[in-house]
Protein backbone atom coordinates (compact mmCIF):
# COMPACT_ATOMS: atom_id res chain seq x y z
CA UNK A 1 0.00 0.00 0.00
CA UNK A 2 1.28 3.17 -0.88
CA UNK A 3 2.06 5.76 1.96
CA UNK A 4 -0.08 8.71 2.38
CA UNK A 5 0.64 12.25 3.43
CA UNK A 6 -1.42 12.67 6.47
CA UNK A 7 -2.35 16.09 8.27
CA UNK A 8 -3.75 17.06 11.54
CA UNK A 9 -7.33 19.00 11.26
CA UNK A 10 -8.79 21.27 13.88
CA UNK A 11 -11.92 22.54 14.22
CA UNK A 12 -11.40 25.38 16.20
CA UNK A 13 -14.96 26.41 17.74
CA UNK A 14 -15.28 22.83 19.37
CA UNK A 15 -11.56 23.39 21.23
CA UNK A 16 -12.04 24.33 25.00
CA UNK A 17 -8.77 24.96 25.65
CA UNK A 18 -8.32 22.34 28.52
CA UNK A 19 -4.70 21.49 27.41
CA UNK A 20 -5.14 17.74 27.03
CA UNK A 21 -3.30 17.92 23.79
CA UNK A 22 -0.37 19.61 25.71
CA UNK A 23 -0.17 17.46 28.53
CA UNK A 24 -0.19 14.46 26.65
CA UNK A 25 2.38 15.61 23.68
CA UNK A 26 4.96 16.74 26.79
CA UNK A 27 4.18 13.02 28.47
CA UNK A 28 4.98 11.26 25.69
CA UNK A 29 8.18 13.06 24.63
CA UNK A 30 9.36 13.57 27.90
CA UNK A 31 9.18 17.04 27.99
CA UNK A 32 9.93 19.54 30.44
CA UNK A 33 6.41 20.10 33.21
CA UNK A 34 4.32 22.90 32.28
CA UNK A 35 4.75 26.17 32.93
CA UNK A 36 1.63 27.84 34.54
CA UNK A 37 0.55 30.83 32.46
CA UNK A 38 2.85 30.30 29.53
CA UNK A 39 1.22 30.17 26.06
CA UNK A 40 4.66 30.32 23.73
CA UNK A 41 5.63 27.95 21.46
CA UNK A 42 9.57 26.95 23.21
CA UNK A 43 11.49 24.17 23.83
CA UNK A 44 9.58 22.31 26.10
CA UNK A 45 6.06 23.31 24.63
CA UNK A 46 6.07 21.41 20.94
CA UNK A 47 1.92 22.43 21.03
CA UNK A 48 0.56 24.94 22.66
CA UNK A 49 -3.59 26.42 22.57
CA UNK A 50 -4.07 30.26 22.39
CA UNK A 51 -6.88 32.26 21.98
CA UNK A 52 -7.09 34.41 18.57
CA UNK A 53 -9.28 37.40 20.38
CA UNK A 54 -8.98 39.41 23.29
CA UNK A 55 -9.13 38.82 27.05
CA UNK A 56 -8.76 35.11 26.28
CA UNK A 57 -12.61 33.99 25.01
CA UNK A 58 -11.31 32.33 21.79
CA UNK A 59 -11.30 30.90 19.52
CA UNK A 60 -8.63 28.61 20.34
CA UNK A 61 -5.94 27.89 18.15
CA UNK A 62 -3.48 24.96 18.05
CA UNK A 63 -0.31 26.54 17.21
CA UNK A 64 2.53 24.11 16.07
CA UNK A 65 4.84 23.13 13.14
CA UNK A 66 2.66 23.19 10.20
CA UNK A 67 5.30 20.01 8.58
CA UNK A 68 5.85 22.51 5.19
CA UNK A 69 5.41 20.74 1.69
CA UNK A 70 9.14 21.68 1.07
CA UNK A 71 10.50 22.54 4.59
CA UNK A 72 13.48 25.00 4.39
CA UNK A 73 14.80 23.65 7.79
CA UNK A 74 14.86 20.07 6.45
CA UNK A 75 17.51 21.88 4.04
CA UNK A 76 19.43 23.86 6.29
CA UNK A 77 20.03 21.52 8.94
CA UNK A 78 23.62 20.72 8.59
CA UNK A 79 23.40 17.07 10.97
CA UNK A 80 20.44 15.73 9.12
CA UNK A 81 18.88 16.19 12.37
CA UNK A 82 15.61 17.20 10.36
CA UNK A 83 13.29 15.03 7.70
CA UNK A 84 11.02 15.32 6.00
CA UNK A 85 8.56 12.01 6.15
CA UNK A 86 6.88 10.35 3.03
CA UNK A 87 3.68 10.65 5.28
CA UNK A 88 4.08 14.67 5.95
CA UNK A 89 5.50 14.71 9.00
CA UNK A 90 8.66 17.02 9.36
CA UNK A 91 10.22 14.58 12.29
CA UNK A 92 13.83 15.66 14.23
CA UNK A 93 16.05 13.62 15.74
CA UNK A 94 17.44 15.12 19.27
CA UNK A 95 20.61 12.39 19.46
CA UNK A 96 21.44 14.10 16.10
CA UNK A 97 20.96 17.87 17.12
CA UNK A 98 24.07 20.18 18.02
CA UNK A 99 22.86 23.61 18.46
CA UNK A 100 26.55 24.92 19.30
CA UNK A 101 27.87 23.69 16.28
CA UNK A 102 25.31 25.35 13.51
CA UNK A 103 23.96 28.97 13.22
CA UNK A 104 20.45 27.65 14.56
CA UNK A 105 19.13 28.46 10.93
CA UNK A 106 16.26 26.06 11.05
CA UNK A 107 14.67 28.98 13.81
CA UNK A 108 15.82 31.75 11.24
CA UNK A 109 14.15 30.44 7.90
CA UNK A 110 10.63 28.74 8.89
CA UNK A 111 8.62 32.41 9.68
CA UNK A 112 5.23 30.17 10.07
CA UNK A 113 3.92 27.34 12.28
CA UNK A 114 5.65 25.99 15.35
CA UNK A 115 9.33 26.63 14.40
CA UNK A 116 12.17 24.64 15.80
CA UNK A 117 12.50 26.24 19.14
CA UNK A 118 16.50 25.72 21.04
CA UNK A 119 16.73 24.82 24.91
CA UNK A 120 17.03 21.97 27.11
CA UNK A 121 13.34 21.39 26.68
CA UNK A 122 13.53 17.42 27.47
CA UNK A 123 14.12 15.56 30.27
CA UNK A 124 16.30 13.11 28.57
CA UNK A 125 18.66 15.26 27.58
CA UNK A 126 21.03 17.95 29.81
CA UNK A 127 22.22 20.18 26.47
CA UNK A 128 20.00 22.22 24.32
CA UNK A 129 18.33 20.32 21.00
CA UNK A 130 15.61 21.48 18.83
CA UNK A 131 12.31 20.72 19.50
CA UNK A 132 9.16 20.90 17.57
CA UNK A 133 5.90 18.63 16.64
CA UNK A 134 6.56 15.90 14.60
CA UNK A 135 3.36 14.46 14.30
CA UNK A 136 4.59 11.62 16.41
CA UNK A 137 7.11 9.98 14.61
CA UNK A 138 9.87 8.70 16.72
CA UNK A 139 13.63 8.89 16.74
CA UNK A 140 13.80 5.34 15.36
CA UNK A 141 11.19 6.15 12.29
CA UNK A 142 7.60 6.19 11.82
CA UNK A 143 4.72 6.92 14.52
CA UNK A 144 5.08 2.33 14.99
CA UNK A 145 9.04 2.77 15.82
CA UNK A 146 9.23 5.09 18.39
CA UNK A 147 12.44 4.90 20.45
CA UNK A 148 11.85 2.97 23.84
CA UNK A 149 13.06 6.17 25.59
CA UNK A 150 9.89 7.73 24.32
CA UNK A 151 7.24 4.97 25.31
CA UNK A 152 4.61 3.13 23.52
CA UNK A 153 3.15 3.60 20.12
CA UNK A 154 0.31 5.89 20.36
CA UNK A 155 -3.25 3.68 20.17
CA UNK A 156 -5.66 5.05 17.71
CA UNK A 157 -9.69 4.85 17.17
CA UNK A 158 -9.67 3.97 13.47
CA UNK A 159 -11.47 1.08 12.93
CA UNK A 160 -10.27 -2.11 10.93
CA UNK A 161 -11.54 -1.20 7.94
CA UNK A 162 -10.09 2.18 7.83
CA UNK A 163 -6.86 1.28 8.74
CA UNK A 164 -7.15 -1.21 5.95
CA UNK A 165 -7.59 1.80 3.31
CA UNK A 166 -4.89 3.73 5.47
CA UNK A 167 -2.51 2.44 7.32
CA UNK A 168 -1.05 5.19 8.97
CA UNK A 169 -4.61 5.61 10.84
CA UNK A 170 -3.09 2.52 12.77
CA UNK A 171 -1.45 4.97 15.60
CA UNK A 172 -3.02 8.83 16.08
CA UNK A 173 -0.70 12.00 17.29
CA UNK A 174 -1.31 11.89 21.10
CA UNK A 175 -2.28 15.11 20.81
CA UNK A 176 -5.45 13.93 18.51
CA UNK A 177 -6.11 10.67 20.50
CA UNK A 178 -6.13 12.48 23.81
CA UNK A 179 -8.83 15.73 22.57
CA UNK A 180 -11.82 14.85 25.05
CA UNK A 181 -13.80 17.11 22.59
CA UNK A 182 -12.92 15.53 19.34
CA UNK A 183 -11.84 18.85 17.91
CA UNK A 184 -8.71 17.60 16.00
CA UNK A 185 -9.12 14.71 13.42
CA UNK A 186 -6.02 12.53 12.11
CA UNK A 187 -6.51 12.16 8.19
CA UNK A 188 -5.47 11.59 4.70
CA UNK A 189 -4.64 15.34 3.78
CA UNK A 190 -6.89 15.12 0.60
CA UNK A 191 -9.56 13.98 2.65
CA UNK A 192 -8.88 17.28 4.84
CA UNK A 193 -8.52 19.84 2.25
CA UNK A 194 -9.65 18.35 -1.17
CA UNK A 195 -12.59 18.23 -2.78
CA UNK A 196 -15.30 16.76 -1.40
CA UNK A 197 -13.02 16.78 2.30
CA UNK A 198 -13.83 17.97 5.68
CA UNK A 199 -13.56 21.56 4.76
CA UNK A 200 -15.17 21.60 1.51
CA UNK A 201 -18.47 20.07 3.26
CA UNK A 202 -18.39 20.93 6.65
CA UNK A 203 -20.07 24.21 6.66
CA UNK A 204 -17.03 26.24 6.94
CA UNK A 205 -16.56 29.78 6.83
CA UNK A 206 -12.95 30.46 7.05
CA UNK A 207 -10.07 27.85 6.83
CA UNK A 208 -6.46 28.08 7.15
CA UNK A 209 -3.63 25.56 6.76
CA UNK A 210 -0.77 24.18 4.53
CA UNK A 211 1.37 20.92 4.54
CA UNK A 212 0.13 18.83 7.44
CA UNK A 213 -1.58 21.32 9.41
CA UNK A 214 -5.17 22.84 8.82
CA UNK A 215 -7.74 24.86 11.14
CA UNK A 216 -11.49 26.06 10.46
CA UNK A 217 -13.96 27.56 11.59
CA UNK A 218 -18.18 28.29 11.54
CA UNK A 219 -18.32 31.28 13.30
CA UNK A 220 -15.17 33.20 13.34
CA UNK A 221 -12.74 34.15 10.25
CA UNK A 222 -9.26 33.11 11.79
CA UNK A 223 -5.79 34.30 11.40
CA UNK A 224 -2.71 31.71 10.26
CA UNK A 225 -1.28 30.63 13.48
CA UNK A 226 2.20 32.20 13.68
CA UNK A 227 4.82 31.10 16.12
CA UNK A 228 6.59 34.39 16.33
CA UNK A 229 5.50 35.78 19.86
CA UNK A 230 4.84 39.31 18.87
CA UNK A 231 2.26 38.25 15.83
CA UNK A 232 0.86 35.80 18.27
CA UNK A 233 -0.03 38.46 21.08
CA UNK A 234 -0.71 41.63 19.01
CA UNK A 235 -0.85 41.24 15.14
CA UNK A 236 -3.30 38.03 14.84
CA UNK A 237 -5.89 39.16 18.47
CA UNK A 238 -5.78 42.53 16.75
CA UNK A 239 -6.41 40.87 13.33
CA UNK A 240 -9.22 38.30 14.54
CA UNK A 241 -11.07 41.30 16.45
CA UNK A 242 -11.53 43.42 13.23
CA UNK A 243 -12.59 40.91 10.94
CA UNK A 244 -14.89 39.59 13.42
CA UNK A 245 -16.60 43.43 14.34
CA UNK A 246 -18.76 44.66 12.57
CA UNK A 247 -16.91 48.30 12.32
CA UNK A 248 -16.51 49.22 9.15
CA UNK A 249 -14.03 46.53 7.95
CA UNK A 250 -13.55 47.71 4.12
CA UNK A 251 -11.27 51.10 5.13
CA UNK A 252 -10.14 49.75 9.29
CA UNK A 253 -8.82 46.47 8.42
CA UNK A 254 -6.39 46.96 5.43
CA UNK A 255 -5.01 49.91 7.22
CA UNK A 256 -4.44 47.64 10.52
CA UNK A 257 -2.92 44.99 8.56
CA UNK A 258 -0.64 47.29 6.75
CA UNK A 259 0.70 49.21 9.83
CA UNK A 260 1.26 45.33 11.70
CA UNK A 261 3.00 44.04 8.33
CA UNK A 262 5.63 47.53 8.55
CA UNK A 263 5.95 46.91 12.60
CA UNK A 264 6.97 43.04 11.83
CA UNK A 265 9.41 43.97 9.29
CA UNK A 266 10.77 46.87 11.78
CA UNK A 267 11.08 44.67 14.61
CA UNK A 268 12.95 41.80 12.39
CA UNK A 269 15.32 44.82 11.24
CA UNK A 270 15.84 45.59 14.67
CA UNK A 271 16.74 42.01 15.63
CA UNK A 272 18.64 41.16 12.39
CA UNK A 273 21.17 44.46 13.40
CA UNK A 274 21.35 43.31 17.45
CA UNK A 275 19.45 46.18 18.68
CA UNK A 276 16.66 44.02 20.46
Amino acid sequence: MATNTMAVFQDVDKCMRCNGCVISCKRKWKMKALNPGVHKTAPDQRVIIKSQKRLDMGPFIRFSCWHCPDPPCVKRCPFGALEKKADGAVAIDPTKCDPTQCSRQCVTDCQRGGYPKVGVGSDLFTTSKAWKCTLCNGVAGAAADLDPAYGDPNPTRATAAEIGLVAEKAHEPTCVYTCPAKAMQWDTRAAIVGAGGIIATGGYISYQGDGSMFWASKKYIIAAPKADPFVEDHITPMLSSMLTDSVSKATVVPTLVAGGIIAVIARRIRLANGEG
